[in-house]
């Protein structure tokens, strides 16, 4: 009888055991979501390039934001009564009850407050929404965003779908985050870069060269850190601006590369350069 084949993220976290519990966690919350709640209609493809070609993300125009912040709002409930019995932490269990008994309690209008404050990225109003109502600053963020990018059709976001429209701007053309990371694919000549979101996990064509933070195209003024034992990853450095990209600079293995929690250990080699982190959903908005 054949074993079943280990998946890339299983022979990942053989690897990098130490990523095991954050894993666990991470994956049966994207798993639950996914069951919990389906994504929203979004318009056609003509419509979207539409909206999009002044350079202003879909869930930024008014209608289609409002649309979102509702559709989570009420969502939220469920998911966090889906997610009661997951196994995690206490202290993780402890934020998730809080928040759960919050929501039953909770305005919807209040509810939806919060989801427009995340889809505007006003870490002030989220920061102190959290401690104003004694729930976790970190899992509302990464619960909020995790509830968001399940409600966003899984077309909008392949790199193929953005292609096609012509999006080649430095932030996300769903929620219009920074990138967390960056990916490195072959094509007919040469190889072409795309770069990931940590929000709603859209990914989208950038150009090859240049700090996607800054704009900086200076060769001269930009270097790579490659970590040991990670021939996948490398950190894209900005001398100009002092923030690194992590990019995976293989295919094949984007379920686990694409991830920002699947590297988190190479951010401590950025720290260790005094280089600044951007797009994470973790941090405020630079």
């Amino acid at each position: 009888m054949k074993t079943a084949k280990k998946s890339p993220m299983d022979e990942y976290l053989k690897k990098h055991p130490f990523l095991a519990e954050t894993a666990n966690l991470q994956l049966a919350m994207e798993k639950i979501l996914t069951g919990a709640v389906s994504p929203v209609s979004f318009p056609e493809k003509d419509d979207i390039a539409n909206l999009v070609k002044d350079g202003m993300p879909l869930l930024q125009q008014p209608q289609l934001q409002r649309t979102m912040v509702k559709v989570a709002a009420v969502s939220l409930g469920d998911c966090l009564e889906a997610l009661k019995d997951i196994e995690a932490p206490e202290m993780m269990k402890a934020a998730l009850n809080a928040w759960q008994s919050w929501t039953a309690e909770a305005e919807l209008t209040e509810i939806q407050q919060f989801f427009d404050y995340l889809l505007r990225q006003e870490d002030a109003e989220i920061q102190s929404f959290a401690a104003d109502n004694k729930l976790n600053e970190a899992l509302v963020r990464t619960l909020g965003w995790q509830l968001v990018e399940v409600l966003v059709p899984a077309e909008l976001k392949d790199p193929v779908f953005w292609q096609g429209i012509g999006w080649k701007r430095n932030y996300c053309p769903v929620c219009g985050r920074q990138p967390v990371l960056a990916q490195l694919r072959k094509e007919q000549e040469g190889r072409a870069r795309v770069l990931a979101c940590d929000g709603c996990h859209t990914v989208w064509p950038y150009a090859r060269i240049g700090c996607v933070y800054c704009g900086n195209d200076d060769l001269k003024e930009m270097h790579i850190l490659e970590p040991e034992g990670e021939a996948a990853m490398r950190l894209d450095v900005c001398d100009k601006c002092h923030a690194y990209l992590k990019t995976y600079n293989e295919e094949g293995e984007e379920e686990v590369y694409l991830r920002d929690w699947a590297t988190i250990h190479l951010d401590f080699l950025g720290e260790e350069k005094s280089l600044q982190k951007k797009g994470s959903v973790m941090l405020a908005n630079a």
